[in-house]
Order: structure tokens, then sequence, then C-alpha cells
């Protein structure tokens, strides 16, 4: 059982991705004609004690790479999404959306808003997919 967040959770998430045929299929177009990749700058609290960030490479339904990072160095994703430790688990553990969380300012993102949307059911695929292996979280 990973903990989130972690780089073993970051593998199995992966994992969890590219074997998922909702996830491949849905985001076959994901990524290829603009940068699909993530940033996700988790702060902390509800356990967490300090900033982590998460970094995603993401093109035509697969996962290409996917770890933990020091800080946001020189990466200029397509997406950078920061919110609280607080507000990710619940959509880790599958009990929110993700994109009402963005529509509803939880979290902050920066990219092209548009293409979350019409690809809406490529990121809860994507989203979905984490409940797909256990977790353990921080502070609980």
């Amino acid at each position: 059982m990973a903990i989130y967040p972690s780089q073993e959770w970051c593998d199995e998430w992966k994992d969890a991705m590219n074997n998922d045929p909702a996830c491949v299929e849905t985001g076959k177009n994901w990524g290829l004609d603009f940068p699909g990749d993530f940033l996700f700058e988790i702060t902390p609290g509800s356990g967490l004690d300090k900033t982590h960030y998460m970094y995603a490479d993401i093109k035509g339904g697969k996962c290409l790479e996917l770890k933990m990072l020091d800080s946001q160095g020189d990466k200029k994703p397509g997406f950078y999404v920061t919110g609280s430790y607080g507000d990710f688990k619940p959509v880790v553990k599958g009990e929110k959306d993700f994109i009402e969380g963005i529509v509803r300012a939880l979290f902050i993102m920066k990219g092209d808003m548009g293409k979350i949307m019409r690809n809406a059911k490529y990121i809860r695929a994507m989203a979905a997919s984490i409940s797909s292996f256990k977790n353990e979280y921080l502070g609980e």
C-alpha cells in the first residue's frame, strides 16, 4: 500500500493509468497537438508538512513519466495545478471530482481549461484510476 504522496504512489498511479482501458481509450488524443503534461503542487496541511510536486508526462492515453520532484525546477507543463493536501486527498480517495475542484477554485489551474472540459471523460478516467489501488494517507 503506497502513501500519498510518494514516488511509490506515483509508480502505482502510472501503472493504474496505463493498464486502465478507459484511460487508454478516452485519452488517445490527449497531448498529441498540445502539451498534455501536468505539474501538481500539493501544499501543506492535513498531515502534510511541506509542499510536494508531482510531474506527470501524459500523451496519447499513456503516462510516460510520473515522478515526485523537490521543486518545480525548469518544468513548464501544459497544466499546472496547485491545491492543498486536504483538498487533493478526497479526489485521490474517489470522494470528490477533480474537474469540479477546478471549477469551484479548490485547485488553481494554469492551462487551457477548454482542453480539460473537452476531454472531461479522460480527466475523470485518469482521476478514477487512482482508486484501483490501495492508498495510505498522511494524518490518518
